[in-house]
């Protein structure tokens, strides 16, 4: 839709602008007819088209509160925008080429004290010039956007990398602690029901295979208890 009122006039770049003309058109008898209407009929009807969603802009450009916008976000040149360009065309040396133009922003703004000193009126002159130092200075460094957001994604990326790959060494190290807890407490079972065989050979005199059992599960359990122990410290050493 052309961001122009009613009359043909463009709406001001202003932070609140006024509403277009063709607002007045956005009635119930018409909203009604752009119901029962196609939608290419509808932007051939001189109200209507007003009303009628358009399709989306596919080239060129399209303007929003009195500014150009271009619908592949690219980069304009210099003479799209209507600025002197100070530097060579071709390849060149970008590096150099900055330094060059700060030097002139220092220069121009010399004479624009001296200007200012002498003949205070033909200061728009000098202004304009720095202006267009100034926006070719920016336009150099909008060159590099691309690399910068090439050279963003690629730092991202491997920093990703390295969290990821510092996770799994953890995770590792925890599960081989894991391993080596769990093989200890193997022996520790080993050796302990070594010793209950030993010491219920040596009671010569109780013979009771209750005494027995009991011994037993009372040892079972505190060995239980100190493996589940030692594994929850391990698996809580991964959080």
């Amino acid at each position: 839709m052309d961001d122009t009122q009613g009359s043909g006039r463009p709406q001001l770049d202003a932070s609140y602008p006024a509403p277009p003309d063709y607002y007045k058109l956005f009635t119930d008898t018409n909203i009604q007819r752009l119901a029962d209407m196609d939608h290419n009929e509808a932007m051939e009807d001189p109200e209507l088209k007003f009303l009628a969603v358009p399709p989306p802009p596919k080239t060129g450009s399209y303007t929003v509160f009195g500014r150009m916008w271009q619908v592949c976000d690219q980069l304009p040149t210099l003479a799209e925008q209507n600025i002197t360009q100070l530097y060579p065309d071709g390849p060149i040396d970008r590096v150099a080429e900055l330094k060059r133009l700060n030097h002139s922003v220092l220069f121009e703004f010399l004479e624009l004290v001296d200007v200012l000193v002498k003949d205070p009126s033909q200061f728009s002159t000098c202004t304009e010039r720095i202006r267009d130092v100034f926006v070719n200075i920016h336009h150099l460094i909008n060159e590099y956007r691309e690399h910068q957001a090439k050279e963003t994604l690629k730092l991202m990326i491997q920093r990703q990398i390295d969290s990821k790959r510092q996770a799994t060494e953890r995770t590792l190290a925890k599960c081989k602690e894991l391993e080596q807890t769990i093989e200890q407490l193997k022996r520790e079972a080993a050796d302990t029901k070594d010793e209950i065989s030993t010491a219920v050979a040596s009671e010569e005199n109780q013979t009771d295979s209750t005494v027995q059992g009991n011994a037993e599960q009372h040892i079972h359990t505190q060995i239980t208890q100190d493996g589940l122990a030692k594994i929850l410290e391990a698996v809580q050493g991964l959080t």
